[in-house]
This record gives C-alpha cells, sequence and structure tokens, in this order.
C-alpha cells in the first residue's frame, strides 16, 4: 500500500537500523519522483520546489544521503549501496514504481539507481550534473573552490576537510552566501543566487553538517572514487538537462557520459548556468513525471 502523506522531515528505518532522513513537496498523492540532492548540501536544496510540484501533481521526495541531515551515517558505503537504500526506502513508503531526479553531485547516486532498479525506476533525470571525477583534470575544470579543495582532501586527508568544513559551518549565512556569489560567472546564476535571502541561500549547507562533516566528507569520497558500475549497462531512459552557461559542472564531462548510457538523452539549455533548476523546474517535473503515464 503507498503511504499518501505530505511531510515536512521525516526519517525510515533501514533493514540494518539506520535511519535515512527525507522531506516531501508537492501533491502527496502525486506521481512519485525520489530527489537527490547536490554536494555540500542536503534535502532542503529543493525546498523551493513544493509549489512546482503541486501544480505538475508530482510527490516529491528528497531524501538526505547516508551521514548528512536527518540521516544515519554509512561508512565505506559505495554508490551501489545507495541503490539498495534506496530500493528500501521505496518499499517501506509502498512505492512500486517511481522517477528519479538528482541535480550536480547527486548525479552519480541516480545513474547508481537507475543501473541497479531498472525494472522500477521510470525515469531517470540528472540537472546540471557531474561525471566520474577520477583524475586531477576533472577536478580541475570545476566551478567552486570549495569543491576543487575538497575532492581531493577528502580523499587523502579527511582530517584537513574536517577542518574546512567545520570552519565553513562556523560562517555566518551571509558570508557563505557572499562566498559562492562571487564564484558565479554566469548572468543567470547570479541572478537568482542574487535573488535569494541569506537563509535561502545556505540552509541546506549548514543541514548537511548538522551533525559534523563526516556525511559531507564521505559523499565526496563516494562520488570521487570509482562508481564500480558501467554507465554503458544502465538500460532505461536517462535525460540530462544541462545550461550552456554552467562552469560549475562543465557540459563536456556530461557530454562524454551521456554518450555511453544507450537511452540518454542530453538537452543543453541556453542561458541557463549551473541554478536551471531554481528556473525549469517546472518543465523537468512534467518530463520526468510523464513516463509513469506513457507506461515506460
Amino acid at each position: 500500500m503507498v503511504v499518501c502523506a505530505s511531510v515536512a522531515d521525516a526519517r525510515i528505518e533501514l533493514p540494518d537500523g539506520r535511519q535515512l532522513g527525507y522531506a516531501g513537496y508537492g501533491d502527496p498523492c502525486g506521481t512519485p519522483v525520489l530527489y537527490f540532492h547536490g554536494g555540500l548540501s542536503s534535502r532542503l536544496d529543493i525546498s523551493f520546489g513544493g509549489e512546482a510540484s503541486r501544480r505538475a501533481h508530482v510527490r516529491l521526495i528528497a531524501i538526505d544521503r547516508p551521514g548528512i541531515g536527518l540521516s544515519d551515517p554509512h561508512p565505506g558505503a559505495v554508490l551501489l549501496d545507495w541503490a539498495e537504500d534506496v530500493r528500501c526506502f521505496a518499499d517501506t513508503l509502498g512505492l512500486e514504481r517511481f522517477a528519479v531526479l538528482a541535480w550536480s553531485a547527486g548525479a552519480p547516486y541516480a545513474l547508481a539507481c537507475a543501473h541497479q532498479l531498472a525494472a522500477r525506476i521510470t525515469r531517470t533525470g540528472i540537472v546540471a550534473g557531474i561525471g566520474p571525477l577520477l583524475d586531477h583534470e576533472a577536478i580541475r575544470q570545476l566551478g567552486l573552490i570549495e569543491d576543487r579543495l575538497l575532492y581531493p582532501l577528502c580523499r587523502r586527508m579527511p582530517w584537513l576537510a574536517a577542518l574546512v568544513l567545520r570552519g565553513a559551518a562556523w560562517l555566518p549565512p551571509r558570508v557563505a552566501r557572499f562566498s559562492v556569489l562571487a564564484q558565479l560567472t554566469s548572468p543567470s546564476d547570479r541572478e537568482i543566487f542574487s535573488s535569494l535571502t541569506p537563509r535561502e541561500a545556505t540552509d541546506f549547507f549548514y543541514e548537511a553538517v548538522r551533525n559534523g562533516p563526516a556525511g559531507v566528507i564521505e559523499d565526496y569520497r563516494t562520488t570521487g572514487r570509482d562508481w564500480r558500475f558501467a554507465p554503458a549497462e544502465i538500460a532505461g531512459e536517462v535525460i540530462f538537462w544541462h545550461g550552456a552557461e554552467d562552469r560549475l559542472a562543465p557540459v563536456s564531462n556530461v557530454r562524454a557520459l551521456a554518450a555511453e548510457i544507450p537511452r540518454a538523452r542530453l538537452i543543453v539549455a541556453p542561458g541557463r548556468g549551473h541554478l536551471l533548476l531554481w528556473r525549469d523546474l517546472p518543465a523537468i517535473l512534467q518530463v520526468i513525471s510523464a513516463a509513469r503515464t506513457e507506461g515506460s
């Protein structure tokens, strides 16, 4: 039986006793779409999407990854472990089939689910996603200083990454917001981010480290190591949306990734940057949720 409820914050228990935290937005009885947040972030980065989800008749369920926000840690986990967590999560909520939507560093987690849960996922959408980050050149191309710093630190010196993250957690929201804004080069991104209050622009980060930096460090380590599955083996439909002006996660990385997946489509949006989800969420939800009614 589908658990049909609208929740601000909740947790479910996994078979191994860990808890996964999540928030529900939109139509509580709408088409289920599981949302995977970005890096240095949490379930709160899609909180602006409640009205768009309601209008699209979508039940948008944003899940905190292990050790982040409301979710318990899962030390040493790999991407495929996340797919098993999502399977159990969907079982608990009574979701037999569902779509998946990911933003930024949530992309590898979405693809792991597309690989492992093909029979249950109607369609996978990835917005401003990242590709594999196994070499220095791929990391160097990332636009945020924080990303270029944390990927190598989390892999080689997690203790130093923890110091950096603890220091960042002490920054006032207005300072943290200014730091990100100063690094945005896309006019679209700057317009969107400037319109957010300091709290709106940073709440998802502070929530990510509410229990300390360990969850964020594991998140970086997980996406920065070998994914342990081949994108070419993903059987379902995957749609990539990417801003032509995105300098935080360059489209070239995703273009190569999409070319490996047999049923992938890449949509490059002119005049959009890394934050295109803030502008294009209504249209993206329409496409993602349509798969259920098409019988995919």
